[in-house]
Protein backbone atom coordinates (compact mmCIF):
# COMPACT_ATOMS: atom_id res chain seq x y z
CA UNK A 1 0.00 0.00 0.00
CA UNK A 2 1.50 3.38 -1.02
CA UNK A 3 1.69 6.42 1.29
CA UNK A 4 -1.36 8.12 -0.27
CA UNK A 5 -3.51 5.02 0.21
CA UNK A 6 -2.30 4.72 3.81
CA UNK A 7 -3.24 8.35 4.49
CA UNK A 8 -6.64 7.88 2.86
CA UNK A 9 -7.27 4.76 4.93
CA UNK A 10 -6.22 6.54 8.11
CA UNK A 11 -8.50 9.49 7.29
CA UNK A 12 -11.47 7.17 6.79
CA UNK A 13 -10.74 5.32 10.05
CA UNK A 14 -10.30 8.64 11.85
CA UNK A 15 -13.59 9.95 10.48
CA UNK A 16 -15.39 6.78 11.52
CA UNK A 17 -13.92 6.85 15.04
CA UNK A 18 -14.63 10.58 15.50
CA UNK A 19 -18.17 10.04 14.29
CA UNK A 20 -18.72 7.14 16.68
CA UNK A 21 -17.28 9.16 19.58
CA UNK A 22 -19.29 12.27 18.81
CA UNK A 23 -22.47 10.33 18.13
CA UNK A 24 -21.98 8.48 21.40
CA UNK A 25 -21.61 11.79 23.27
CA UNK A 26 -24.63 13.34 21.62
CA UNK A 27 -26.71 10.18 22.00
CA UNK A 28 -25.74 10.00 25.68
CA UNK A 29 -26.76 13.62 26.22
CA UNK A 30 -29.90 13.05 24.17
CA UNK A 31 -31.10 9.91 25.96
CA UNK A 32 -30.36 11.31 29.41
CA UNK A 33 -32.53 14.38 28.71
CA UNK A 34 -35.77 12.67 29.87
CA UNK A 35 -33.97 11.55 33.03
CA UNK A 36 -32.61 14.98 34.00
CA UNK A 37 -35.74 16.88 32.96
CA UNK A 38 -37.71 14.65 35.33
CA UNK A 39 -35.20 14.62 38.19
CA UNK A 40 -34.78 18.41 38.06
CA UNK A 41 -37.34 21.17 37.81
CA UNK A 42 -37.13 23.52 34.82
CA UNK A 43 -35.59 26.10 37.18
CA UNK A 44 -32.94 23.66 38.49
CA UNK A 45 -32.18 22.47 34.95
CA UNK A 46 -31.84 26.10 33.86
CA UNK A 47 -29.40 26.86 36.72
CA UNK A 48 -27.29 23.80 35.85
CA UNK A 49 -27.11 24.79 32.18
CA UNK A 50 -26.29 28.39 33.11
CA UNK A 51 -23.46 27.06 35.29
CA UNK A 52 -22.04 25.19 32.28
CA UNK A 53 -22.20 28.46 30.33
CA UNK A 54 -20.07 30.14 33.01
CA UNK A 55 -17.63 27.20 32.84
CA UNK A 56 -17.24 27.81 29.10
CA UNK A 57 -16.37 31.45 29.78
CA UNK A 58 -13.91 30.75 32.61
CA UNK A 59 -12.21 27.97 30.63
CA UNK A 60 -10.94 30.60 28.21
CA UNK A 61 -9.83 32.98 30.95
CA UNK A 62 -7.93 30.53 33.17
CA UNK A 63 -6.50 28.67 30.15
CA UNK A 64 -5.62 31.88 28.24
CA UNK A 65 -6.96 30.16 25.11
CA UNK A 66 -3.53 28.51 24.77
CA UNK A 67 -4.98 25.33 23.29
CA UNK A 68 -5.71 27.20 20.07
CA UNK A 69 -1.97 27.60 19.44
CA UNK A 70 -1.48 23.82 19.19
CA UNK A 71 -2.62 23.79 15.53
CA UNK A 72 0.25 25.98 14.34
CA UNK A 73 2.71 24.71 16.98
CA UNK A 74 2.22 21.21 15.59
CA UNK A 75 3.68 22.54 12.32
CA UNK A 76 6.33 24.89 13.74
CA UNK A 77 7.51 22.64 16.61
CA UNK A 78 6.55 19.25 15.26
CA UNK A 79 9.68 17.54 16.63
CA UNK A 80 9.08 18.84 20.15
CA UNK A 81 5.30 18.91 20.46
CA UNK A 82 5.52 17.19 23.87
CA UNK A 83 7.78 19.95 25.14
CA UNK A 84 5.36 22.54 23.78
CA UNK A 85 2.39 20.87 25.46
CA UNK A 86 4.19 20.81 28.82
CA UNK A 87 5.01 24.52 28.46
CA UNK A 88 1.42 25.63 27.79
CA UNK A 89 0.20 23.50 30.70
CA UNK A 90 2.81 25.17 32.92
CA UNK A 91 1.74 28.64 31.81
CA UNK A 92 -1.97 27.85 32.06
CA UNK A 93 -1.53 26.40 35.56
CA UNK A 94 0.05 29.68 36.68
CA UNK A 95 -2.85 31.58 35.08
CA UNK A 96 -5.36 29.30 36.80
CA UNK A 97 -3.86 29.90 40.25
CA UNK A 98 -3.75 33.70 39.80
CA UNK A 99 -7.26 33.85 38.30
CA UNK A 100 -8.69 31.67 41.06
CA UNK A 101 -7.14 33.83 43.78
CA UNK A 102 -8.59 36.99 42.23
CA UNK A 103 -12.05 35.49 41.67
CA UNK A 104 -12.27 34.03 45.20
CA UNK A 105 -11.11 37.37 46.68
CA UNK A 106 -13.76 39.16 44.63
CA UNK A 107 -16.35 36.66 45.78
CA UNK A 108 -15.74 37.54 49.45
CA UNK A 109 -15.79 41.27 48.68
CA UNK A 110 -19.11 41.23 46.84
CA UNK A 111 -20.69 38.37 48.85
CA UNK A 112 -23.99 36.59 48.15
CA UNK A 113 -22.24 34.05 45.91
CA UNK A 114 -22.33 30.31 46.50
CA UNK A 115 -18.75 29.30 47.43
CA UNK A 116 -19.14 25.65 46.36
CA UNK A 117 -20.54 26.70 42.99
CA UNK A 118 -17.59 29.04 42.34
CA UNK A 119 -14.97 26.46 43.37
CA UNK A 120 -16.58 23.77 41.18
CA UNK A 121 -16.70 26.24 38.30
CA UNK A 122 -13.00 27.14 38.62
CA UNK A 123 -11.84 23.52 38.93
CA UNK A 124 -13.91 22.32 36.00
CA UNK A 125 -12.89 25.31 33.87
CA UNK A 126 -9.16 24.65 34.14
CA UNK A 127 -9.20 20.90 33.76
CA UNK A 128 -11.72 21.11 30.92
CA UNK A 129 -9.19 23.37 29.17
CA UNK A 130 -6.55 20.66 29.69
CA UNK A 131 -8.79 17.95 28.20
CA UNK A 132 -9.68 20.14 25.21
CA UNK A 133 -6.00 20.92 24.56
CA UNK A 134 -5.25 17.19 24.51
CA UNK A 135 -8.05 16.49 22.02
CA UNK A 136 -6.58 19.20 19.75
CA UNK A 137 -3.18 17.54 19.94
CA UNK A 138 -4.69 14.14 19.13
CA UNK A 139 -6.63 15.69 16.23
CA UNK A 140 -3.46 17.10 14.65
CA UNK A 141 -1.68 13.76 15.14
CA UNK A 142 -4.74 11.98 13.69
CA UNK A 143 -4.60 9.82 16.82
CA UNK A 144 -8.26 9.00 16.43
CA UNK A 145 -8.49 6.27 19.09
CA UNK A 146 -7.23 8.42 21.97
CA UNK A 147 -9.22 11.44 20.82
CA UNK A 148 -12.41 9.38 20.64
CA UNK A 149 -11.84 7.86 24.08
CA UNK A 150 -11.17 11.29 25.57
CA UNK A 151 -14.40 12.55 24.04
CA UNK A 152 -16.55 9.66 25.22
CA UNK A 153 -15.33 8.16 28.51
CA UNK A 154 -15.38 11.26 30.78
CA UNK A 155 -18.84 12.20 29.54
CA UNK A 156 -20.21 8.72 30.17
CA UNK A 157 -18.77 8.71 33.69
CA UNK A 158 -20.22 12.16 34.43
CA UNK A 159 -23.73 11.25 33.30
CA UNK A 160 -23.83 8.01 35.31
CA UNK A 161 -22.58 9.68 38.50
CA UNK A 162 -24.90 12.68 38.00
CA UNK A 163 -28.00 10.49 37.81
CA UNK A 164 -26.99 8.69 41.01
CA UNK A 165 -26.15 11.89 42.95
CA UNK A 166 -29.33 13.74 41.94
CA UNK A 167 -31.51 10.79 42.93
CA UNK A 168 -29.91 10.77 46.37
CA UNK A 169 -30.14 14.51 47.01
CA UNK A 170 -32.94 16.36 48.78
CA UNK A 171 -33.97 19.99 49.08
CA UNK A 172 -34.08 22.79 46.52
CA UNK A 173 -30.44 22.56 45.34
CA UNK A 174 -30.49 19.26 43.50
CA UNK A 175 -28.65 20.92 40.63
CA UNK A 176 -25.47 20.33 42.66
CA UNK A 177 -25.94 16.65 41.91
CA UNK A 178 -25.55 17.57 38.24
CA UNK A 179 -22.68 20.03 38.70
CA UNK A 180 -20.31 18.28 41.14
CA UNK A 181 -19.73 15.16 38.94
CA UNK A 182 -18.60 17.43 36.08
CA UNK A 183 -16.01 19.16 38.26
CA UNK A 184 -14.80 15.92 39.89
CA UNK A 185 -14.38 13.86 36.70
CA UNK A 186 -12.63 16.63 34.75
CA UNK A 187 -10.32 17.23 37.71
CA UNK A 188 -9.21 13.58 37.75
CA UNK A 189 -8.72 13.46 33.97
CA UNK A 190 -6.98 16.85 33.86
CA UNK A 191 -4.54 16.11 36.69
CA UNK A 192 -3.46 12.93 34.90
CA UNK A 193 -2.75 14.77 31.63
CA UNK A 194 -0.93 17.68 33.28
CA UNK A 195 1.40 15.42 35.29
CA UNK A 196 2.08 13.05 32.37
CA UNK A 197 2.75 16.03 30.08
CA UNK A 198 5.25 17.51 32.53
CA UNK A 199 7.02 14.14 32.74
CA UNK A 200 7.18 13.64 28.94
CA UNK A 201 7.76 17.23 27.83
CA UNK A 202 9.99 18.46 30.66
CA UNK A 203 9.57 22.13 29.61
CA UNK A 204 6.86 23.69 31.80
CA UNK A 205 8.79 26.98 32.04
CA UNK A 206 10.04 27.37 28.45
CA UNK A 207 10.05 31.13 27.71
CA UNK A 208 10.28 30.67 23.92
CA UNK A 209 7.16 28.51 23.86
CA UNK A 210 5.37 30.82 26.31
CA UNK A 211 6.02 33.83 24.07
CA UNK A 212 4.91 31.92 20.96
CA UNK A 213 1.74 30.67 22.63
CA UNK A 214 0.81 34.05 24.10
CA UNK A 215 1.44 35.93 20.84
CA UNK A 216 -0.84 33.55 19.01
CA UNK A 217 -3.44 32.90 21.69
CA UNK A 218 -4.04 36.15 23.59
CA UNK A 219 -6.18 37.69 20.83
CA UNK A 220 -8.09 34.41 20.71
CA UNK A 221 -9.17 34.83 24.34
CA UNK A 222 -11.44 37.61 23.12
CA UNK A 223 -12.49 35.46 20.17
CA UNK A 224 -13.20 32.53 22.48
CA UNK A 225 -15.06 34.66 25.00
CA UNK A 226 -17.12 36.21 22.23
CA UNK A 227 -17.82 32.75 20.81
CA UNK A 228 -18.95 31.51 24.21
CA UNK A 229 -21.08 34.62 24.64
CA UNK A 230 -22.63 33.89 21.26
CA UNK A 231 -23.53 30.36 22.29
CA UNK A 232 -24.09 30.77 26.04
CA UNK A 233 -25.07 34.36 26.84
CA UNK A 234 -28.63 33.63 25.73
CA UNK A 235 -29.15 31.25 28.66
CA UNK A 236 -27.53 33.62 31.14
CA UNK A 237 -29.58 36.59 29.90
CA UNK A 238 -32.84 34.63 29.76
CA UNK A 239 -32.25 33.58 33.38
CA UNK A 240 -31.66 37.17 34.49
CA UNK A 241 -34.00 39.09 32.16
CA UNK A 242 -36.88 36.61 31.96
CA UNK A 243 -36.74 33.58 34.29
CA UNK A 244 -34.71 30.41 34.93
CA UNK A 245 -37.57 28.14 33.80
CA UNK A 246 -37.51 29.71 30.33
CA UNK A 247 -33.73 29.27 30.35
CA UNK A 248 -34.28 25.57 31.05
CA UNK A 249 -36.63 25.22 28.07
CA UNK A 250 -34.24 27.15 25.82
CA UNK A 251 -31.26 25.04 26.99
CA UNK A 252 -33.07 21.81 26.19
CA UNK A 253 -33.93 22.94 22.65
CA UNK A 254 -30.47 24.43 22.09
CA UNK A 255 -28.81 21.14 23.10
CA UNK A 256 -31.17 19.19 20.85
CA UNK A 257 -30.41 21.50 17.91
CA UNK A 258 -26.74 20.61 18.27
CA UNK A 259 -27.27 16.86 17.82
CA UNK A 260 -26.32 17.01 14.13
CA UNK A 261 -23.05 18.63 15.19
CA UNK A 262 -21.93 15.17 16.34
CA UNK A 263 -21.36 14.26 12.70
CA UNK A 264 -20.17 17.70 11.59
CA UNK A 265 -17.63 17.81 14.43
CA UNK A 266 -16.33 14.43 13.25
CA UNK A 267 -15.92 15.76 9.73
CA UNK A 268 -14.21 18.91 10.99
CA UNK A 269 -11.76 16.88 13.06
CA UNK A 270 -10.51 15.29 9.82
CA UNK A 271 -11.03 18.42 7.68
CA UNK A 272 -8.73 20.71 9.70
CA UNK A 273 -5.47 18.68 9.45
CA UNK A 274 -6.30 17.76 5.82
CA UNK A 275 -7.05 21.41 4.95
CA UNK A 276 -3.79 22.50 6.63
CA UNK A 277 -1.72 19.98 4.64
CA UNK A 278 -3.39 20.85 1.33
CA UNK A 279 -2.96 24.59 1.88
CA UNK A 280 0.72 24.07 2.75
CA UNK A 281 1.20 22.36 -0.63
CA UNK A 282 -0.90 24.93 -2.52
CA UNK A 283 -3.70 22.54 -3.57
CA UNK A 284 -6.43 25.19 -3.36
CA UNK A 285 -8.54 23.83 -6.21
CA UNK A 286 -8.80 20.49 -4.38
CA UNK A 287 -9.93 22.31 -1.23
CA UNK A 288 -12.59 24.29 -3.11
CA UNK A 289 -13.84 21.18 -4.84
CA UNK A 290 -14.43 19.38 -1.53
CA UNK A 291 -15.99 22.25 0.42
CA UNK A 292 -19.29 21.81 -1.45
CA UNK A 293 -19.58 18.22 -0.19
CA UNK A 294 -18.48 19.30 3.28
CA UNK A 295 -21.37 21.78 3.45
CA UNK A 296 -23.84 19.45 1.77
CA UNK A 297 -23.55 16.61 4.28
CA UNK A 298 -24.24 18.92 7.22
CA UNK A 299 -27.14 20.54 5.37
CA UNK A 300 -28.96 17.23 4.85
CA UNK A 301 -28.45 16.08 8.44
CA UNK A 302 -29.61 19.35 9.98
CA UNK A 303 -32.69 19.63 7.78
CA UNK A 304 -33.72 16.11 8.78
CA UNK A 305 -33.18 16.98 12.43
CA UNK A 306 -35.27 20.14 12.12
CA UNK A 307 -38.24 18.27 10.62
CA UNK A 308 -38.38 15.47 13.21
CA UNK A 309 -37.26 17.29 16.36
CA UNK A 310 -40.67 18.57 17.63
CA UNK A 311 -41.92 15.04 18.28
CA UNK A 312 -38.56 14.07 19.78
CA UNK A 313 -38.97 16.88 22.33
CA UNK A 314 -42.45 15.59 23.21
CA UNK A 315 -41.08 12.10 23.74
CA UNK A 316 -37.95 13.11 25.64
CA UNK A 317 -39.30 15.84 27.92
CA UNK A 318 -42.35 16.73 30.00
CA UNK A 319 -45.10 19.14 28.92
CA UNK A 320 -43.28 22.00 30.63
CA UNK A 321 -40.84 21.96 27.72
CA UNK A 322 -43.32 21.70 24.83
CA UNK A 323 -43.37 25.47 24.28
CA UNK A 324 -39.81 25.11 23.03
CA UNK A 325 -40.69 23.24 19.82
CA UNK A 326 -41.14 26.56 17.99
CA UNK A 327 -37.55 27.44 18.88
CA UNK A 328 -36.19 24.47 16.94
CA UNK A 329 -35.97 25.82 13.33
CA UNK A 330 -33.97 28.99 14.09
CA UNK A 331 -31.63 27.22 16.52
CA UNK A 332 -30.87 24.40 14.06
CA UNK A 333 -30.19 27.04 11.40
CA UNK A 334 -27.87 28.84 13.85
CA UNK A 335 -25.89 25.63 14.32
CA UNK A 336 -25.49 25.40 10.53
CA UNK A 337 -24.32 29.02 10.37
CA UNK A 338 -21.75 28.13 13.03
CA UNK A 339 -20.57 25.23 10.88
CA UNK A 340 -20.27 27.49 7.83
CA UNK A 341 -18.27 30.30 9.39
CA UNK A 342 -15.69 27.91 10.88
CA UNK A 343 -14.66 27.19 7.29
CA UNK A 344 -13.44 30.77 7.00
CA UNK A 345 -12.07 30.85 10.54
CA UNK A 346 -9.79 27.92 9.64
CA UNK A 347 -8.26 30.10 6.89
CA UNK A 348 -7.66 32.87 9.43
CA UNK A 349 -6.07 30.38 11.81
CA UNK A 350 -3.73 29.16 9.07
CA UNK A 351 -2.53 32.68 8.27
CA UNK A 352 -2.26 33.43 12.03
CA UNK A 353 -4.65 36.36 11.69
CA UNK A 354 -5.90 35.89 15.24
CA UNK A 355 -6.53 39.59 15.93
CA UNK A 356 -9.10 39.72 13.16
CA UNK A 357 -10.65 36.46 14.31
CA UNK A 358 -11.14 38.07 17.72
CA UNK A 359 -12.46 41.37 16.34
CA UNK A 360 -15.02 39.76 14.04
CA UNK A 361 -16.36 37.49 16.76
CA UNK A 362 -16.49 40.33 19.31
CA UNK A 363 -18.71 42.36 16.95
CA UNK A 364 -21.05 39.38 16.53
CA UNK A 365 -21.19 38.78 20.31
CA UNK A 366 -21.97 42.45 21.01
CA UNK A 367 -24.72 42.26 18.39
CA UNK A 368 -26.19 39.25 20.20
CA UNK A 369 -26.05 40.86 23.64
CA UNK A 370 -27.58 44.16 22.49
CA UNK A 371 -30.40 42.40 20.66
CA UNK A 372 -31.02 40.16 23.70
CA UNK A 373 -31.26 43.17 26.01
CA UNK A 374 -33.90 44.65 23.73
CA UNK A 375 -35.99 41.61 22.88
CA UNK A 376 -35.54 38.90 25.56
CA UNK A 377 -37.46 40.84 28.28
CA UNK A 378 -40.35 41.11 25.80
CA UNK A 379 -40.40 37.72 24.10
CA UNK A 380 -38.20 35.40 26.21
CA UNK A 381 -36.43 32.42 24.67
CA UNK A 382 -38.04 32.81 21.26
CA UNK A 383 -36.38 36.20 20.86
CA UNK A 384 -33.02 34.69 21.83
CA UNK A 385 -33.36 32.14 19.00
CA UNK A 386 -33.64 34.80 16.31
CA UNK A 387 -31.01 37.10 17.85
CA UNK A 388 -28.67 34.08 17.74
CA UNK A 389 -29.41 33.58 14.03
CA UNK A 390 -28.71 37.25 13.25
CA UNK A 391 -25.50 37.26 15.31
CA UNK A 392 -24.12 34.13 13.66
CA UNK A 393 -24.90 35.59 10.25
CA UNK A 394 -22.96 38.75 11.17
CA UNK A 395 -20.06 36.52 12.27
CA UNK A 396 -20.19 34.52 9.04
CA UNK A 397 -20.17 37.62 6.82
CA UNK A 398 -17.32 39.29 8.70
CA UNK A 399 -15.12 36.18 8.80
CA UNK A 400 -15.76 35.48 5.13
CA UNK A 401 -14.84 39.05 4.16
CA UNK A 402 -11.54 38.97 6.04
CA UNK A 403 -10.72 35.42 4.92
CA UNK A 404 -11.16 36.48 1.30
CA UNK A 405 -8.67 39.28 1.88
CA UNK A 406 -6.13 36.78 3.17
CA UNK A 407 -6.64 34.38 0.26
CA UNK A 408 -9.03 35.24 -2.57
CA UNK A 409 -8.63 31.82 -4.17
CA UNK A 410 -10.32 29.99 -1.31
CA UNK A 411 -14.05 29.47 -0.79
CA UNK A 412 -16.02 31.81 -3.09
CA UNK A 413 -19.05 33.16 -1.21
CA UNK A 414 -21.42 31.72 -3.83
CA UNK A 415 -20.60 28.21 -2.55
CA UNK A 416 -22.46 29.09 0.65
CA UNK A 417 -25.40 30.88 -0.96
CA UNK A 418 -27.31 27.82 -2.22
CA UNK A 419 -27.29 25.80 1.06
CA UNK A 420 -28.28 28.94 2.99
CA UNK A 421 -31.23 29.60 0.67
CA UNK A 422 -32.34 25.95 0.88
CA UNK A 423 -32.24 26.14 4.67
CA UNK A 424 -34.34 29.32 4.82
CA UNK A 425 -36.99 27.77 2.55
CA UNK A 426 -36.98 24.63 4.72
CA UNK A 427 -37.54 26.75 7.87
CA UNK A 428 -40.64 28.28 6.31
CA UNK A 429 -41.93 24.83 5.37
CA UNK A 430 -41.19 23.53 8.89
CA UNK A 431 -43.29 26.27 10.49
CA UNK A 432 -46.15 25.75 8.01
CA UNK A 433 -46.16 22.02 8.79
CA UNK A 434 -45.58 22.32 12.55
CA UNK A 435 -49.00 20.78 13.31
CA UNK A 436 -48.67 18.09 10.59
CA UNK A 437 -46.02 15.82 12.03
CA UNK A 438 -46.64 12.92 9.64
CA UNK A 439 -45.92 15.11 6.60
CA UNK A 440 -42.73 16.46 8.19
CA UNK A 441 -41.46 13.00 9.06
CA UNK A 442 -42.22 11.68 5.56
CA UNK A 443 -40.30 14.58 4.02
CA UNK A 444 -37.32 13.96 6.35
CA UNK A 445 -37.20 10.17 5.92
CA UNK A 446 -37.78 10.11 2.15
CA UNK A 447 -35.38 13.00 1.62
CA UNK A 448 -32.65 11.29 3.63
CA UNK A 449 -33.14 7.96 1.82
CA UNK A 450 -32.90 9.64 -1.59
CA UNK A 451 -29.76 11.52 -0.56
CA UNK A 452 -28.16 8.39 0.94
CA UNK A 453 -28.93 6.39 -2.22
CA UNK A 454 -27.50 9.18 -4.39
CA UNK A 455 -24.36 9.38 -2.21
CA UNK A 456 -23.84 5.60 -2.35
CA UNK A 457 -24.37 5.33 -6.11
CA UNK A 458 -22.01 8.21 -6.89
CA UNK A 459 -19.55 7.29 -4.08
CA UNK A 460 -19.84 10.93 -3.10
CA UNK A 461 -19.25 10.44 0.60
CA UNK A 462 -16.43 7.90 0.34
CA UNK A 463 -14.63 10.01 -2.27
CA UNK A 464 -14.97 13.04 -0.04
CA UNK A 465 -13.39 11.21 2.91
CA UNK A 466 -10.54 10.04 0.68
Amino acid sequence: MNNTSKKNDKNIKASAFYMVGNLFNKALAFFTIPIFTRLLTTSEYGIAQTYLSWVSILTLIVGLSLGNSIRTAYVDFHDDIEGYMSSIFGLSLLSFLVSSALIIAGMFIFGNIDVILVICCLIQSYFQFVATAMTTKYMMKVDYIRKTLLLALPNLTIQVIAIFTIMNMHGDKKYFGYIIPYAAVYMVVGIYFVISSFIRGKKPLNKLYWKYALTYSLPLIFHGLSLVLLSSSDRIMITNLYNSSEAGVYSLIYNLSMVAMAVTASLEAVWVPWFTRKLMTGEKSTINKNITKYLEIALVLMLCLMFVAPEVVKIMATKQYYSGIYMIPPLVFASYEMYMYTVYVNVEYYYKSTKYIAFNTIVAAITNIVLNFIFVPLYGGMAACFTTVISYMVSFLMHSKHSRKLDRELFPLKQFAVPTLIFIIAIIIAYLLMEFWIVRWIIAIVGFIFYAAYALLTKRFSNFLK
